[in-house]
């Protein structure tokens, strides 16, 4: 091979070797081009993005980027409408009463943080998630901003994704019933369900509540946890004297379109009841 095809091999290799690296690059750090509108929906909901990267997940569009010092994740629909932002956070991040409540929970000191999340969603209260770990076991710890616990859900992700957390739609009819019956409420989630009813769960006062609707959307019930120690007399007396032998270990209060009730787990060794009992004392069938 002669000097002269010999240098023009090499530089060739060389063409395409730099071609590559530049291909690379450009993947690496400018992720895929979108439309105006999508930046521009983006400005609007994060003014202070910075290193914004753009990719596609399922039928979404999603930003991830930088913004006041903290790495975040957006996402929005293929015209532009912004779903959800998902924040990551330290430990010392969290607002104080967030941090309150949960130093004052059975997991503190007991299971180990993992990751912490700022959950903000349409047209939905912000949502804090403390994945917390002990063993094999993990938690996700859904508090509200003023330290509520929402929810707490096992093996929340299960190896899925932020996805899980994109918010449902719920008709107005709906919206319109909280907001009458429960005045100032707070949705915090939404969940289809497969037996196709819908639960919101929303924060009304200092209590966290699950309102649940008929897949034709009319209100069936609603449920909420109930301390031990705030069981009125009446209901304690009227379920242990029909069970004797039997101390009570959890409650509900149910609200029906037909009326409410107590729902009080009661145990005796390893066997468990539930017994339904209206305020005034009342068993119910």
């Amino acid at each position: 091979m002669t000097m002269k095809l010999e240098k023009y091999f090499l530089l060739l290799a060389l063409g395409v070797f730099a071609f590559a690296l530049q291909s690379c690059d450009d993947d690496d750090n400018d992720g895929i081009s979108v439309p105006a509108e999508l930046s521009n929906a983006l400005a609007k909901e994060h003014p202070n993005a910075q290193r914004i990267e753009w990719e596609t997940k399922g039928a979404y569009y999603v930003a991830d980027f930088h913004e006041d010092n903290f790495e975040k994740e957006a996402w929005f629909t293929k015209d532009g409408v912004w779903q959800m932002t998902e924040t990551d956070l330290r430990y010392a991040d969290l607002p104080a009463p967030v941090r309150s409540s949960y130093e004052s929970s059975t997991y503190y000191n007991v299971w180990k943080v993992e990751d912490v999340d700022k959950l903000e969603r349409k047209e939905m209260a912000v949502v804090y998630i403390i994945e917390v770990e002990k063993g094999n076991q993990e938690m996700d710890l859904y508090y509200s901003e003023d330290g509520i616990l929402v929810k707490e859900v096992a093996d929340a992700h299960n190896g899925g994704s932020p996805e899980d957390y994109l918010p449902s739609d719920i008709s107005a009819a709906i919206k319109d019933f909280i907001a009458e019956k429960y005045p100032n409420a707070r949705i915090v989630d939404i969940e289809k369900e497969k037996n196709g009813m819908t639960e919101v769960e929303i924060v009304h006062g200092s209590i966290s509540k699950d309102v649940m609707f008929t897949a034709e959307g009319a209100w069936a019930y609603t449920i909420w946890d109930i301390s031990k120690r705030h069981l009125e007399d009446v209901v304690k007396n009227a379920v242990t004297a029909a069970h004797p032998g039997y101390v009570i270990d959890d409650a509900d209060f149910i609200e029906t379109p037909d009326g409410s009730y107590f729902l009080v787990e009661m145990e005796q060794g390893e066997r468990e009841i539930y017994v339904k009992v209206t305020a005034e004392g009342e068993i119910l069938p």
